[in-house]
C-alpha cells in the first residue's frame, strides 16, 4: 500500500478485479479477497458496486492518460517515433481498455455516461493538442487522426487482432505523417 490511502488502494484492487474478470463476473467477494479486507471495510468507503465501478473507470482513464503522456515526454519534441510507443501502450493496455469500454457502455453506468463521454473527448483533445504542439501544426489538422487512433485502440481491445490493428495503425500514422509534413512544407518560411 505504498503511498496510497486506503480508499485509493481499494480502488486499485477493485480495478484489477474488473479488468481480470469483467464487470458482470466480478463480485464483492472478489474485491474483498484482492484487497484482503472484509465487506464492512469495503462498504465503509463505497456505497455500492456501481460507485466502485465509477471510481474504477475514473482511475482507469487517469492511469491510461498518465501512461500516454509519460511516453510523450520520453521523445524529442517532434519525433514521429512516438507513434509506435503510443500504439504499444494501447496494445499492452488492451484488457484495461476493454474494461473501460464495457464499463462506459454498461447499464450500471447509464447515469454517468454523458459525463464520461465528455471526459473521454476531453482526454482525446488534451492528447491531440499536445501532439499538435509537439509537431507545430494546428490541432484541427490532426484532430481526426487522434480520434481514429483512440477509437481503433478501443476496438482493438474488443476484437483483439493485433495484425489487423497494426495494418490500420500504420495506415493512420502514414496519413498523419504525410499531413503534418505537407503542412510543414507549405508553411515553411523558405518556400
Amino acid at each position: 500500500m505504498k503511498h496510497l490511502s486506503k480508499r485509493d488502494y481499494l480502488i486499485e484492487k477493485c480495478y484489477e478485479c474488473f479488468v481480470k474478470n469483467g464487470i458482470e463476473n466480478t463480485t464483492t467477494r472478489d474485491f474483498c479477497a484482492a484487497a484482503k479486507v472484509n465487506a464492512n471495510t469495503l462498504y465503509y468507503y463505497f456505497d455500492s458496486k456501481s460507485q466502485i465501478l465509477m471510481e474504477c473507470v475514473n482511475y482507469g482513464f487517469r492511469k491510461l492518460e498518465s501512461e500516454l503522456f509519460n511516453a510523450l515526454n520520453e521523445f524529442d519534441k517532434s519525433s514521429f517515433e512516438i507513434f509506435p510507443r503510443l500504439v504499444k501502450i494501447g496494445l499492452d493496455y488492451a484488457p484495461q481498455m476493454r474494461f473501460l469500454y464495457q464499463a462506459v457502455s454498461s447499464p450500471a453506468f447509464e447515469e454517468y455516461r454523458e459525463d464520461q463521454h465528455k471526459k473521454v473527448n476531453a482526454f482525446y483533445d488534451r492528447l491531440g493538442q499536445e501532439l499538435a504542439k509537439r509537431f507545430q501544426c494546428p490541432y484541427d489538422l490532426i484532430k481526426n487522426y487522434i480520434f481514429e487512433i483512440m477509437t481503433l485502440l478501443s476496438y482493438f481491445s474488443l476484437w483483439g487482432s493485433s495484425d489487423m490493428a497494426a495494418i490500420q495503425f500504420n495506415k493512420i500514422f502514414l496519413e498523419f505523417k504525410n499531413t503534418v509534413t505537407n503542412y510543414w512544407h507549405l508553411n515553411s518560411p523558405n518556400k
